[in-house]
């Protein structure tokens, strides 16, 4: 086969791969939950993946809906960094990781 067309094969194969999103598991439970003047929701989540989270309204959410309170537990897929508007005056704003799916506990 022509080296001409195992390149030509290879753009293809490229081509129509599907493109995936990076994303990482996290899950926890919940010490701080802060609504943000930016319409996001910081939470800050303990073990065993914690860490600071902010959760969107374009947020993919299951079972009982967005971060409400402290002692809640959260599971899903986080990406990018993201951040919260927590103060306007002074500004305040705190950076966490982007919540893309979720889902919650009730308490």
């Amino acid at each position: 086969m022509p080296i001409r067309a195992i390149g030509f094969l290879a753009g293809i194969a490229a081509l129509a791969a599907p493109l995936t999103a990076l994303a990482f598991p996290f899950g926890g439970q919940a010490s701080i939950v802060v609504p943000c003047y930016n319409q996001a929701i910081y939470a800050n989540l303990g073990p065993p993946r914690g860490g600071p989270y902010v959760w969107t309204p374009s947020t993919r959410t299951y079972q009982f809906g967005a971060p409400t309170h402290a002692g809640q537990w959260l599971l899903g897929l986080a990406g990018a960094p993201y951040f919260c508007v927590v103060s306007r005056q002074p500004v305040i704003v705190w950076a966490g990781t982007y919540i893309t799916m979720m889902g919650s506990s009730q308490q």
